[in-house]
């Protein structure tokens, strides 16, 4: 073989080897396509029963989801009335401590001008 020669060029089992590749591909896809048009066939009934039964599902848990979600708004309106109770308690408590605060300040600014020397 010289060094411009290319395996298989020339080579009656290379091109015969290429020939059945190309068969067995043509094959697969006519095998393939057979496949496609089946689903294509028998997939759209399929799928309608599949969307039919996930349209149950989905009504069955919207029907058990009512009662639960209820029973959760019924529970977040007492908390929330019981946050909103307690917070109005601490926001009085705390305007009481700061008055108180106030009060007591002003009362030490009274004492120390009480207490300084008038000239």
């Amino acid at each position: 073989m010289g060094t411009n020669e290319q395996p298989g060029a020339g080579d009656p089992t290379g091109a015969n080897r290429g020939q059945q590749a190309r068969e067995m591909g043509e094959r697969l896809l006519a095998q393939l396509q057979v496949m496609i048009e089946e689903t294509r066939k028998t997939g759209g009934p399929i799928l309608r029963d599949v969307a039919a039964k996930a349209a149950e599902l989905t009504a069955v848990a919207a029907e058990n989801a009512g009662p639960v979600a209820h029973k959760a708004a019924d529970v977040t309106e007492h908390v929330g009335d019981k946050l909103a109770a307690r917070s109005k308690d601490l926001a009085a408590d705390l305007r009481k401590a700061a008055e108180a605060a106030r009060a007591a300040a002003a009362a030490a600014d009274d004492a120390k001008s009480d207490d300084t020397p008038k000239a």
